[in-house]
């Protein structure tokens, strides 16, 4: 009776105990503090700053020399088609008749002697020539060029005579484009 006994009591503590399966051990958990999360450093700000001014200044850059291009590509086109080329050569070379608008030769800062349309007026700035372009050209049909297309070929033949241009040429910047060196 013994024996039964003692069965009885270790099949019932077995029973209690869900049978022979161990129960799931739960995972452990332990609280933890949120880590709080920092921004960038001062000096990472400082150099993501200057990073994003440089995309910036890069891109503006770009579209300033997109611009240009496409402004020089303009002014060879009308110096093709409002008859420049007829007077002045295919390179802007000039003839006996009439001035070099090309080249080392082309637009000094003072007058020739000779010469008969521009006779007292000074280049020194691209504003100058602008002007001179607006007013005069082309010979048969002076002042018939839009401000566009007088700055266009106006860059252009100052592109050509190696003359700085580092933006689209406008009213806003061509007067402080030198064309000679200080004497």
């Amino acid at each position: 009776m013994k024996k039964t006994l003692l069965f009885v009591l270790f099949a019932a503590a077995v029973a209690a105990c869900g049978g022979s399966k161990k129960p799931a051990a739960k995972p452990e958990t332990t609280e933890t503090t949120p880590v709080e999360k920092k921004g960038p450093s001062e000096e990472e700000q400082k150099a993501q700053a200057e990073a994003d001014a440089k995309a910036k200044s890069d891109a503006d850059a770009a579209a300033a020399q997109a611009a240009l291009s496409e402004q020089y590509e303009a002014g060879k086109k009308v110096y093709a088609e409002k008859g420049c080329v007829k007077c002045h050569g295919e390179h802007g070379e000039g003839n006996p008749k009439n001035p070099p608008v090309m080249g080392d030769k082309a637009l000094p800062e003072a007058a020739p002697k000779t010469a008969k349309l521009r006779k007292g007026v000074a280049f020194k700035t691209a504003a100058d020539v602008e002007a001179f372009v607006k007013a005069k050209m082309p010979l048969k049909g002076p002042g018939t060029l839009s401000d566009d297309e007088a700055f266009a070929v106006t860059a252009w033949m100052l592109s050509e005579s190696k003359v700085a241009i580092d933006k689209k040429l406008d009213a806003d910047n061509a007067a402080s484009i030198n064309l000679h060196a200080a004497q």
